[in-house]
């Protein structure tokens, strides 16, 4: 099961994932972009229109520091291209959509979050 956390506005947040072999054993995806990641508040099934804040970590987000299935982007909640999508007391789910590891095609929930009141 996923854990929601909270996250202060205007963070830059990490989401690190993995990608596995039907036998379980860690492998590398491809075709993995920034267009790859779904952001969607509050239950809605619209997404966030605008790919602006996404950053691929280790510049491609794959195999992060060389270690294979270990991949990585962040999401900077202060990109406001989709006006007002960012807000506190909001939640978000997370998407990979769709990458390929071990020739099969990937969809799935990354992370869950909710954004927090900035720290004063």
């Amino acid at each position: 099961m996923m854990t929601r956390f909270d996250v202060p506005a205007g963070t830059t947040i990490y989401v690190p994932f993995a990608t596995y072999n039907s036998s379980g054993a860690s492998v590398t995806m491809s075709n993995f972009a920034v267009t790859d990641i779904e952001i969607y508040k509050n239950g809605s099934t619209t997404r966030r229109a605008s790919d602006n804040g996404y950053t691929l970590l280790d510049t491609d987000g794959t195999d992060f520091d060389g270690i294979t299935g270990i991949h990585g982007f962040s999401i900077d909640l202060s990109d406001n291209s989709d006006a007002s999508f960012y807000a506190v007391g909001s939640s978000y789910w997370v998407v990979v959509s769709t990458v390929t590891a071990d020739s099969q095609t990937l969809s799935f929930v990354a992370c869950w979050f909710r954004i927090v009141p900035a720290e004063g």
